[in-house]
């Protein structure tokens, strides 16, 4: 059988689409890259995910010259590459200028390399065919990082040479997911490798209060984070805060080892919903490093209520740049994940409606509120959970809030097991109702006191004493 030439073309384009999935599945470290798509798409999600005063890297490099305040932000940009090179030539005992070409051309003989890093539709905006502007770009961007999160400070932004609202407003700038830099770029221009490069993130993270007190540790195992939003990712997922699901109940067979499925509707809607059966929520009862990892769940069933054991989480106005960012990350083709963050966002978001519910959790010491109302985080949370990746699959089976991780799939097959036992409503409904507070089982007592004491009246009237 002869094919037309067109028909050749086509099947070769067939075999080409395969080749390059097959590429791009082999990849095991995720790059550099755009927000995905679909999330740009959405103008209400970009506007968080474009920096405002200082760039970072080859995506809005180009922008620098059309807007004033990158221009600032280049401009303080050079100043600590100045600073960095010239702390870097003290430790060495060389003049400057040759630390600067020594560092410059240790990118320059990896350029290669480096570019491999960059997803490749960002290389190709204007980079493809000038490395050593290229070059020179990471240089200064990769110095002025590395001397930040050194000398990274609030109470004391002039070490910076920065106000304190500039310094909070670039510090929100380098949290972007197209203003990261690879760990391989920041390790060549570094003295500082492994672990000593991860205390640099961990300081970026705190504002400086690890290097300031020294009391911040964080432990990442099996894990080296590809860059700033990688790193704090895993602090917030890490696998060594356990979550524990722990039921103690009457009803349940002693020796069933059921598997905890995903329930696929939930009639839970909030917080006050749980609390309303008698469902408590705390915070971890863990070492403060712990309590902020949203692995850090969880949740006991008993026979009079329950608790619900939720991270501490901190609102501020850079929080929603921080969560959209990690959204975006973990929506990116080539990061190979459960979702865990996307997940967390929707575990949080099938327990608040609105500023009540919010008003609940701050009440209860899991949520510190540094935003104007209830109602601006309640707002948040709810949008969060709109731009969820689950919210593009089917929903015939699963209220609007889906998760991907077993994680939080466990605990709230758990939380709604407990709410829709008919018996242990009653019980926990009865058990509040009369004796949640002292007033309650005052007021209980008194009532029957009251009963018993009509009952005797009773008797003894129709059966009076001879």
């Amino acid at each position: 059988m002869i094919m037309e030439l067109d028909e050749i073309r086509w099947l070769a384009q067939l075999k080409e689409a395969e080749e390059r999935f097959k590429e791009k599945n082999q990849i095991l470290t995720p790059k550099i890259q755009r927000v995905p798509l679909l999330l740009r798409q959405n103008k209400k999600f970009t506007k968080y995910c474009s920096p405002k005063l200082i760039s970072l890297g080859p995506i809005h490099h180009n922008h620098n010259h059309n807007n004033e305040s990158l221009k600032l932000g280049e401009d303080y940009k050079l100043l600590w590459t100045s600073k960095f090179v010239t702390k870097y030539h003290e430790n060495i005992n060389e003049d400057t200028n040759q630390v600067a070409q020594f560092l410059l051309k240790r990118i320059k003989d990896d350029i290669k390399e480096l570019k491999n890093l960059f997803d490749e539709d960002t290389i190709l905006l204007g980079w493809k065919s000038n490395d050593n502007y290229l070059a020179w770009m990471l240089f200064v961007d990769g110095c002025s990082l590395l001397y930040f999160m050194e000398n990274i400070d609030m109470q004391h932004p002039e070490a910076l040479n920065l106000e304190l609202d500039q310094l909070m407003q670039m510090w929100r700038d380098m949290w972007l997911l197209e203003n990261q830099l690879p760990r391989k770029l920041l390790e060549m221009l570094s003295k500082k490798k492994g672990s000593d490069l991860d205390d640099l993130f961990l300081n970026f993270c705190v504002l400086g209060e690890s290097k300031r007190y020294g009391n911040v540790v964080v432990s990442i195992h099996n894990h080296k984070a590809i860059h700033i939003l990688d790193y704090y990712r895993s602090i917030l997922i890490s696998p060594h805060n356990h979550m524990e699901v722990n039921t103690i109940s009457p009803y349940q067979d002693e020796g069933n080892n059921e598997q905890h499925h995903d329930v696929g509707w939930y009639t839970y809607k909030n917080i006050r919903d749980l609390k309303r059966i008698g469902i408590q929520v705390k915070p971890p009862n863990s070492p403060r490093g712990n309590s902020i990892a949203w692995s850090n769940i969880r949740f006991n069933s008993k026979w009079n209520g329950g608790e619900l054991r939720l991270p501490i989480l901190m609102f501020n106005d850079v929080t929603p740049y921080i969560f959209r960012n990690l959204i975006a990350y973990e929506m990116c083709p080539d990061v190979h994940c459960r979702f865990e963050c996307c997940s967390f966002f929707s575990f949080m978001d099938s327990l608040i409606d609105n500023a009540e519910d919010v008003k609940e959790l701050r009440l209860s010491g899991v949520i510190q509120n540094m935003l104007r109302s209830d109602e601006d985080l309640a707002n948040l949370i709810n949008e969060l959970g709109n731009d969820l990746p689950t919210n593009l699959f089917f929903d015939k089976f699963h209220s609007r809030a889906v998760t991907f991780s077993e994680k939080y799939i466990k605990v709230k097959t758990q939380i709604e097991k407990h709410y829709s036992n008919r018996w242990r409503r009653w019980l926990a409904t009865g058990y509040n109702t009369y004796f949640s507070t002292p007033w309650s089982i005052i007021a209980f007592l008194a009532a029957l006191l009251a009963l018993v004491l009509s009952f005797l009246q009773t008797w003894f009237t129709i059966h009076p004493n001879k």
